[in-house]
């Protein structure tokens, strides 16, 4: 009769789709009693799936004898189920001191190194290893501990990809069920394993939330773990939803370029040698929600790596995009980055950001406010109005109606470009922006920092605040609806 354990196990394997027909999976297997009930599951779900299974057990010459025994007592294991092993004896304390990491560290990065080397090596497109509910809630509480946004609060995944430069997944079969699940599991089975001595040490911070901190609330509510973890996973559907939207913002407020990838080094690309600027403006008319996943995208361009990367330097990004012209802070990896007039960016390099704004009809009809930043800060305020509301066109400078109805009622803001044209007379004749500028003697240090307002394809310029405005969308007696733009200027 199929188990509870086998059953909730089967269904997170559909439903993530962790194993199809005929896959190569290798397992790590330490003889723990996690490790033996994922081999054990995994040994019927093969008969199903037609699954290859290569179980892999490292030694990490940390335990002695102790250790001597548990390879022994996989390698029994394997033997009796006719299931192909492995052992790989390695020294992590020796290796740790080495590099100048942590022996947990270190053993982690080895154990993940050689799974998918023998992956590889035998064909399989699968690392399985033994992370159950109790563990995820763990990690869950850890990261909350710790200081954590969204991202952290999803816990572990149950498939990843980890393992560079190659196909292979690692997958968490055991996510659903906790550890009582897997000891019931092994007892009904009559199944006996091995068991790290060091699990039950409080040494250090995850052996304390395991030993001490999880049977306190298993008192409060002995599914506590399970809870967590489901609270986790529910945080994971919130996260990718998030985390789409976030990607999607991040390209339209990026731009930068990877000189290493450009150069065709691809060993070197992605070491955050380039150019790299953000959209100081855009970035501060994010929800809050999209801003903190923003600024790690950027600082993760900047920077060539997330690692070491935390919530307190995103943090840090959104006070400089808020900061005045030429504010700058320090982050890891010897960065700098700079308050620009319309962007982030790395101390050293030359601005480029034009600060390009598009303004959606929706945007323009509901009301809407865009900060465009240059040597003085523009806050302009659009609003769409009926004609019969607009009684005299206002005289001055600072506040324009055009005909919203001939526009394309949608717009956009920047600096200006080659090509640029705005219509100079009511029969239609065009002048370069350049030569406006010339005509009304703008400044030449000031020209590329003046805002400009444009159609939507960009094909004509609408007005140019302080300088002058558009015939072609001048209101007339016709005009049925006005767009009114009104323009605040402040010291940067």
């Amino acid at each position: 009769m199929e188990t509870e354990a086998l059953k909730r196990v089967r269904e997170l394997v559909e439903r993530k789709q962790l194993l199809t027909q005929g896959t190569g999976v290798v397992v790590g297997f330490s003889g723990g009693s996690d490790s033996l009930c994922l081999l054990l599951l995994l040994r019927e779900l093969a008969e199903e799936l037609s699954l290859s299974l290569t179980a892999v057990h490292i030694n990490h010459a940390i335990r002695g004898e102790e250790a001597d025994r548990d390879e022994a007592f996989c390698r029994e294991t394997c033997e009796k189920w006719n299931i192909p092993f492995r052992s790989v004896h390695i020294d992590i304390p020796a290796l740790a001191a080495e590099r100048g990491t942590g022996v947990e560290e270190t053993g982690r990065t080895e154990r993940y190194r050689i799974f998918a080397e023998i992956a590889e090596e035998v064909g399989a497109t699968r690392v399985a290893v033994a992370h159950h509910a109790d563990d995820n809630a763990e990690t869950i509480l850890m990261h909350l501990v710790r200081g954590s946004g969204l991202r952290g609060l999803t816990g572990i995944a149950a498939d990843s990809t980890p393992f560079s430069d190659t196909k292979v997944h690692l997958i968490r079969p055991l996510l659903s069920i906790g550890k009582s699940d897997i000891l019931e599991e092994l007892r009904r089975r009559g199944v006996e394993y091995c068991e790290d001595a060091t699990n039950y040490e409080s040494e250090g911070d995850r052996n304390t939330l395991r030993n001490r901190v999880m049977p306190l609330l298993a008192e409060l509510n002995p599914r506590a773990g399970e809870h967590i973890a489901s609270a986790g996973a529910h945080l994971t559907a919130a996260w990718q939803l998030l985390d789409d939207f976030a990607e999607k913002e991040f390209k339209r407020l990026y731009r930068g370029r990877d000189e290493a990838a450009e150069a065709g080094d691809t060993a070197a690309a992605g070491n955050g040698r380039g150019h790299h600027e953000l959209d100081a403006a855009g970035f501060l008319a994010l929800p809050y929600a999209l801003r903190g996943e923003v600024a790690m995208r950027f600082l993760t361009a900047v920077c060539g790596r997330r690692k070491n990367l935390k919530d307190e330097h995103a943090e840090m990004v959104e006070r400089l995009c808020e900061s005045s012209v030429s504010a700058e802070a320090t982050f890891p990896y010897g960065v700098t980055l700079v308050r620009g007039y319309q962007s982030v960016h790395p101390k050293g390099e030359k601005e480029t950001f034009d600060g390009r704004h598009e303004i959606a009809r929706r945007e323009l009809e509901r009301g809407v406010k865009v900060t465009f930043f240059g040597a003085k800060t523009r806050v302009f305020t659009f609003a769409v109005r009926n004609r019969e509301d607009c009684i005299k066109n206002p005289d001055n400078p600072y506040t324009k109606w055009f005909d919203y109805d001939t526009m394309g009622k949608a717009c956009v803001v920047r600096t200006r470009r080659p090509g640029d044209r705005i219509t100079v007379t009511l029969d239609g004749h065009t002048q370069s922006v350049q030569d406006v500028f010339v005509n009304r003697k703008v400044p030449r240090a000031e020209r590329d920092a003046l805002p400009i307002i444009l159609t939507a394809d960009e094909s004509a310029v609408i007005w140019i605040p302080g300088v002058r405005s558009s015939e072609a969308f001048r209101v007339t007696d016709d005009t049925q609806r006005v767009l009114v733009i009104t323009v605040e200027e402040k010291e940067s």
